[in-house]
């Protein structure tokens, strides 16, 4: 093989990487592409937040959530909120004073930029969420909550809640499946349901049945 044969089998290498990679890039790009799943904003498309670190519920999931509970004419607080992309399906599903919580500030700025795209109003709060509910005295009819997985956030967030009883009559937690935690005496075990590695909690509060 002499010198430009090689030459040229090394540039058309590089250049297939470089399409590959490129490919993938926009492969990834195309999959973190958030649209709406129902309601009156069906089909809007949502930025996500700037960091690859962020963890989205998908649209399976987000229509499988909607289609356990009725949001219309009832308060609303998304826990580690990231594009507040649960929050606008909820509003566009009817839900009234929606408020969205992340420690993150990548997120908090992206969900304010979807709120003022999509053009309703969501309360957005940049805090940690045991520091936002230990001060919160708003309540919620319906409390949802994704938490990063495997990070014993889960536990740390049905101990808080247990001792707010008007932050959530129902709780939605989007959970790893291998993730345990102990349910507290207060709630009432709904609906568990899985969708490959993730689970979806649904809970009610007992003092709420009676």
């Amino acid at each position: 093989m002499n010198k430009r044969t090689h030459l040229t089998i090394y540039n058309h290498r590089a250049l297939y990487l470089r399409w590959s990679y490129l490919k993938d890039i926009k492969g990834r790009a195309r999959e973190r592409k958030m649209k709406i799943t129902g309601g009156i904003f069906k089909g809007r498309e949502l930025k996500p937040v700037p960091d690859n670190r962020t963890r989205y519920t998908t649209s399976i999931v987000r229509q499988a959530i909607f289609n356990m509970i009725d949001v219309s004419s009832k308060s609303f607080l998304e826990l580690f909120c990231g594009s507040a992309i649960v929050s606008f399906e909820a509003i566009s599903r009817g839900a009234i004073n929606v408020t969205a919580v992340d420690i993150s500030r990548k997120a908090i700025i992206t969900a304010i930029e979807n709120s003022k795209a999509i053009g309703v109003e969501v309360k957005v709060v940049n805090s940690d969420f045991r520091r936002f509910l230990t001060s919160c005295n708003q309540s919620f009819d319906i409390t949802f909550a994704d938490p990063p997985y495997n990070k014993g956030f889960v536990q740390k967030l049905l101990d808080t809640l247990s001792k707010k009883d008007y932050i959530g009559k129902m709780i939605i937690i989007e959970k790893a499946a291998s993730e345990k935690f102990t349910l507290p005496e207060q709630f009432l075990l709904v609906k568990l349901k899985k969708y490959g590695d993730t689970e979806i909690v649904v809970l009610e509060r007992k003092n709420l049945l009676k």
